[in-house]
């Protein structure tokens, strides 16, 4: 991966209108792997002030989908999803997840999540399969 390929993913990600309505922010990308933070706000929050069961889902997603494309190229889209919710955090103030590719095919991916928060609780576990398009 290129530093302008790295770059125009990073700016990417920052335009995207579904993750600046989230505060989602990509600071780490490497071929195979990714980093995803979010600062948390009540709108992220269920109604037993946990983060949000879908906030931890999209979180994942978007860092198994930015590894792939950082890896892989082409557009890339989740074919499927496997996912475990490991630990409901009352004090969290910020979510990390993780994406790192485990497995390369012709056009589909395997991609291991994990979701952090700022105290270092697993919160979730996943692996997504990624489809990538040359298109």
């Amino acid at each position: 991966m290129t530093e302008e390929f790295r770059q125009e993913m990073m700016e990417r990600m920052d335009r995207d209108a579904f993750n600046r309505l989230h505060g989602f922010r990509l600071t780490k990308l490497e071929a195979g792997r990714s980093v995803v933070e979010v600062e948390l706000t009540p709108a992220h929050m269920n109604i037993w002030g946990h983060p949000h069961g879908g906030i931890l889902f999209s979180l994942a997603d978007i860092a198994c989908g930015t590894a792939t494309r950082a890896l892989c190229g082409g557009h890339t889209v989740t074919a499927s999803s496997s996912i475990n919710y490991l630990y409901a955090s009352m004090n969290a103030k910020s979510l990390r997840a993780e994406g790192t590719v485990i497995k390369k095919g012709h056009s589909l991916v395997v991609v291991q999540a994990e979701v952090y928060d700022n105290e270092d609780n697993h919160l979730l576990t996943g692996q997504f399969t990624m489809y990538i398009s040359q298109e």
